[in-house]
């Protein structure tokens, strides 16, 4: 049953694996924050808000009673997974906290640990496969299609070792995508290129769009394992459904398409950063050439890419009308 009244608030889900591992991070981040300040004597105050903020929504969805409301309603089982896949990582990774964490791990973790991890060769070829645009982008999909089918999505409400599955998957492809998104490292110091980042980002935001739909508009219901009577918020199990669906495509699509703006700002000023240390280069002659000189050269190396991103970034919203459009006529006339 539904918890109601007072007691929802003592509807936590004892899971001390979470609570300990985010202890840590927090730990270890406020640490190596303590250090760089005492060192540089400068520190942004909203990165460790935005940081600590993403762990404290992880906290929420885990063991909090949205946990146990996301047992008994479709869409709050939507919200649980749009907070560990998409809105905690987002703002964890647009903090940039991997150096602080590191910086604030011990001596015998970073030393004697993780340096030796990195030397693996076998796991940098790993690590380098899952931080490329298309791993990194289809396995975000692919998780979150796998947990939205009926057969999963009753199973992990149904089991707890299922439904703790499930949410770890979600925020472990959630913090890999965004990882990956905002990767602190500029292109041409061997970080991810820009242009992936964005086929990455539009590729997530039509299947949200397309899945989102078809769940809001589908005419039947997917999920046998929720209340079969009136629930949370006074819907039908219809509605609920409809609604989970509604918060994929319209509120988790728009957190996606907003993000757009992050990473062109993050893309104009790697750019930047770019041409200063091209400037700066004090090398061979014929590297010194490429460089445009006057605002003409300038304009013919930069035209053809922005035709080819605003023709890319004009397509979008018609394809995304399109895909809606189609997926709404067949569930209408299947049904």
């Amino acid at each position: 049953m539904t918890p109601a009244g007072a007691t929802i608030l003592t509807a936590w889900t004892p899971d001390p694996v979470s609570v300990l591992v985010l202890a840590a991070l927090a730990w270890a981040y406020i640490r190596g924050a303590v250090r760089q300040y005492a060192r540089r004597g400068e520190l942004a105050d909203w990165r460790p808000m935005l940081f600590l903020g993403g762990l404290f929504l992880i906290l929420i969805a885990m063991v909090s009673p949205l946990a146990a409301l996301a047992r008994e309603a479709a869409w709050l089982h939507q919200v649980q997974g749009a907070i560990l896949r998409v809105i905690a990582p987002l703002a964890i990774f647009v903090s940039r906290p991997q150096r602080l964490i590191y910086t604030g791990m011990p001596k015998v973790l970073r030393r004697g640990v993780f340096a030796r991890l990195w030397r693996d060769p076998a796991l940098n070829r790993l690590g380098g496969l899952l931080a490329t645009p298309l791993v990194a982008g289809a396995l975000n999909i692919a998780i979150f299609i796998f947990w939205i089918l009926p057969q999963t999505q009753d199973a992990a409400v149904a089991h707890a070792l299922a439904g703790f599955a499930e949410r770890a998957s979600e925020l472990a492809v959630g913090c890999l995508f965004f990882g990956v998104l905002f990767d602190a490292r500029d292109p041409d110091l061997g970080g991810t290129r820009y242009g992936p980042r964005v086929i990455m980002l539009i590729s997530t935001t039509l299947v949200m769009v397309v899945l989102g739909v078809a769940l809001t508009v589908k005419p039947v219901l997917f999920y046998a394992v929720y209340p079969a009577g009136p629930r949370i918020a006074g819907f039908s199990p219809l509605d609920d459904e409809a609604t989970g669906g509604f918060v994929n495509w319209a509120w988790v699509s728009m957190i996606y398409l907003m993000t757009f703006i992050l990473v062109f700002v993050r893309w104009n000023a790697a750019e930047v950063r770019a041409y200063a240390r091209a400037m700066n280069f004090t090398g061979s002659n014929s590297a010194a050439l490429m460089l445009p000189e006057t605002a003409e050269e300038l304009w013919l190396i930069v035209t053809p890419r922005n035709k080819r991103l605003g023709l890319s970034l004009a397509i979008i919203p018609a394809v995304m009308m399109f895909l809606a459009i189609a997926t709404v006529v067949t569930l209408h006339y299947r049904a």
